[in-house]
């Protein structure tokens, strides 16, 4: 059974269709947008803690700024980045330790962290840090610690240095079949 056709009140003579769910309960009984008004959410405040003084290329004036955002959507600014590359490859070079030390990913991972690591205990300039580890921002050197810290700790449980439970096919890297 079709549903009646209403008229068009006096207050929404060009009545449209809306395009969510939301946008419907935020209309009136009869349609026309007098109904519950949302208000967009406040960002949240930005805090002495979610920034650091950065020194900004070239110098001059601007030497000390307050860097208040990492420029990069979803990473925070870290406001002590040396200390915390720090801990990150500490327990990286600790979870390390349970790996054979003839594994392969053991070799070659630690060999990359202790570079990175000289270089954050010798470099005390965050910008030039930046530029020699030539890995993006600080933020994501800490975000790349802490991914490989976690693929380490997985890397002990998966054990892919012991042999298979069983011989694989043959053929198994043949293409095609």
């Amino acid at each position: 059974m079709r549903r009646p056709r209403r008229s068009p009140s006096a207050c929404a003579p060009a009545r449209r269709r809306p395009a969510s769910r939301s946008a419907r309960r935020d209309r009136g009984p009869c349609g026309c947008g007098a109904g519950a008004v949302r208000r967009p959410r406040p960002c949240p405040p930005v805090g002495a803690r979610s920034a650091r003084r950065v020194p900004v290329p070239g110098g001059g004036a601007m030497a000390g700024v307050l860097r208040k955002t990492s420029g990069l959507v979803g990473l925070a600014v870290v406001e002590n980045p040396h200390e915390r590359l720090r801990i990150l490859y500490t327990k990286i070079l600790g979870v390390l330790q349970n790996i054979p030390k003839d594994a392969a990913y053991r070799k070659y991972t630690e060999q990359i962290i202790n570079q990175k690591f000289n270089l954050v205990q010798t470099e005390t300039d965050v910008q030039k840090l930046q530029d020699k580890l030539n890995s993006g921002h600080i933020e994501e050197v800490i975000l790349q610690a802490e991914n490989e810290l976690s693929l380490a700790r997985k890397m002990i449980q998966w054990k892919p240095w012991e042999p298979l439970v069983e011989e694989p096919p043959s053929d198994q890297w043949r293409w095609p079949i």
